[in-house]
């Protein structure tokens, strides 16, 4: 972050030079990609991205690359604005001395200078505690999906540190059980009663929530699932052993005669099975925050959580990944399948990430007050103090996911040669090929990825006079094979955030937009939640956005050709997005 550019160029040059580690790493990433290329040949796939995508949304590597395609062109404008914009404020500024315009170590000093320098009055610079954020999940989850997300106490030894909190789900056991017990595909839970109460019998899911730092805990932000939803009866009819102690807190009993009615009862009476038997599922939300400095986690007792809850601050950016985790865990917990392996996240990952993506957007009403507080305290609403938008550079942390995906999809489009190829790990039995060998076949491995940016000629071809001499994807940053981690754990699926992004705005905009918690629009959500991830399609997305918004003909084009979903809406948030801050975006 120094004002001197030479220093500047200096710390970026010497960051981005690849070190020892960095040449082993490569080596293993290669020897990765052969044993995964050879998997997916042995399953008949050609390669290890079409063998990935075999349950997904797009299905195949060609679908994807068109996807990524139409998708970094609609991007063009944004990218040239965004970066026009930081080129003439540096200048303006007299932070970008150099008349060339801007070079790659430029863009994280010049992001940082505008974010401090310039007023901005938008939701993406304001906070929230995570007591009124928790209110504001729970608001979301009982007006639109007619849900309630409780509180409760927990039983001694039942968690593993005294500040983790558990949040039950519940619903109207009638209305639970007419859907369970009708075969009818068409017919549709009625709402749960506004004086719903928190019992065993409307219990629908557990929640975990494990929110401050502690020694040795992870920093990551995640969901976990504890237990996934699964159908119990026939397994217990069977006589078969279901398991321990868990068999008295995992699994719920539900009877046929809680049916919403007496005429749902009848119409399902053809059904041999009197009651349901289902294992009830639980998830764990994790982060890392930082507790108030009087606060000791190492200690076996704490203070009041509800203090910790009120005295502890989310940024926006914070508040919209804890927004994501939470459409992970509805995900988790309204799952209804026969199966747990097909529950809640545990499907394609292009469409696992679709619900805590669609639940992000629900951030901006949050931080904006329009969510009733259910303690009658009054939000003050943000925003609205007359100061001025400024710009956030979201098109260029769009572009920098983009990238990123490109590089994931040429990795994996590559098939190293078999004698090249440098031993596993520790296998010092194994024959090693001349080091030239193994240095040809990463030089080759790179060529492919470079690849990825040339035939994109905006983004590799002709410098933009006044703003840049280099090509865009030089100054934004390509990515380093070495330290992409994600080519290990979402190998060929690294697309899959923005696909998801596309399609929740997609969804956002024609279902949510005019009235977040619109209970019809609520029911259909609930509909596709409760299904896991059985049908890992754009069917569902499609019948989210609701009827009217495409005629049948559009639909069946679109199913046959999902790459082709529009990606206006996904532009136009972009545009007004206010939710990250510009110091945030992901730069190296």
């Amino acid at each position: 972050q120094s004002a001197d550019s030479g220093l500047r160029r200096e710390v970026y040059e010497l960051q981005r030079l690849p070190g020892k580690d960095d040449k082993e790493t490569e080596k293993q990433l290669l020897r990765l990609l052969h044993l995964r290329q050879e998997l997916a040949k042995l399953r008949g796939y050609p390669t290890w991205t079409a063998y990935a995508q075999r349950d997904g949304i797009l299905k195949t590597p060609d679908k994807i690359n068109a996807f990524l395609s139409r998708l970094l062109d609609a991007l063009r404008p944004g990218v040239e604005s965004d970066l026009k914009t930081l080129s003439v404020f540096g200048a303006s500024s007299g932070l970008l001395r150099d008349a060339k315009g801007l070079d790659p170590w430029d863009l994280p000093f010049l992001l940082r200078a505008y974010s401090v320098r310039t007023p901005d009055g938008s939701t993406g610079a304001r906070s929230i505690s995570i007591r009124d954020l928790l209110e504001g999940m729970q608001s979301v989850v009982e007006r639109l999906l007619g849900l309630r997300f409780v509180r409760a106490p927990t039983a001694k030894g039942e968690t593993w540190h005294w500040s983790v909190l558990r949040y039950e789900l519940h619903e109207a056991p009638s209305s639970r059980a007419s859907r369970l017990f009708s075969f009818s595909p068409s017919s549709s839970a009625s709402p749960p009663s506004s004086s719903l109460d928190a019992s065993s019998s409307s219990l629908r899911g557990v929640l975990y929530l494990d929110l401050w730092a502690r020694p040795s805990k992870t920093r990551l932000l995640a969901q976990f699932t504890v237990r996934g939803s699964k159908r119990l009866s026939y397994a217990h009819g069977q006589g078969w052993r279901l398991g321990g102690p868990l068999w008295l807190s995992a699994v719920q009993r539900l009877s046929r005669e809680g049916a919403a009615s007496e005429d749902e009862a009848s119409a399902t009476a053809t059904v041999a099975v009197e009651e349901e038997l289902r294992q009830i599922p639980c998830a764990a939300l994790v982060c890392s925050l930082p507790p108030p400095p009087e606060v000791d986690m190492t200690q076996p007792t704490g203070p009041d959580v509800d203090r910790l809850l009120e005295a502890t601050s989310l940024s926006a950016s914070l508040t919209r990944s804890l927004l994501h985790e939470c459409g992970h865990v509805l995900h988790s917990l309204l799952s209804e399948t026969e199966l747990q392996h097909l529950s809640g996240t545990r499907g394609a990952v292009d469409f696992a990430e679709f619900p805590s993506n669609l639940f992000e957007h629900f951030s901006a009403p949050l931080l904006d007050g329009y969510l009733a507080s259910p303690t009658g305290r009054a939000r003050p609403a943000l925003g609205s103090d007359g100061r001025g938008k400024a710009c956030n550079f979201a098109h260029l942390g769009a572009l920098q996911l983009l990238l990123h995906a490109c590089v994931d999809q040429a990795f994996y489009s590559f098939v190293p040669g078999v004698s090249e190829l440098p031993p596993c790990s520790g296998d010092a039995l194994a024959p090693s090929p001349p080091p030239e060998a193994v240095d040809a076949q990463l030089a080759a491995l790179r060529g492919c990825l470079d690849t990825a940016f040339s035939r994109h000629h905006w983004l590799a071809g002709d410098p933009r006079p006044g703003v840049t001499e280099q090509p865009i994807c030089d100054v934004v940053g390509r990515p380093q094979m070495a330290r992409f981690e994600h080519l290990v754990h979402y190998g060929g699926s690294y697309f899959c955030y923005l696909l998801c992004r596309v399609m929740s705005s997609f969804a956002w905009q024609h279902a949510f937009a005019k009235d977040p918690f619109d209970r019809e629009t609520g029911k259909r959500l609930h509909a596709i939640l409760r299904r896991g991830s059985i049908d890992c399609s754009l069917r569902p997305i499609l019948e989210l956005a609701g009827p009217g918004v495409l005629s049948e003909t559009q639909k069946e084009q679109l199913l046959n050709n999902p790459h082709l979903l529009p990606v206006e809406p996904f532009l136009e948030e972009l545009h007004a997005d206010d939710a990250s801050a510009a110091a945030e975006l992901p730069f190296p």
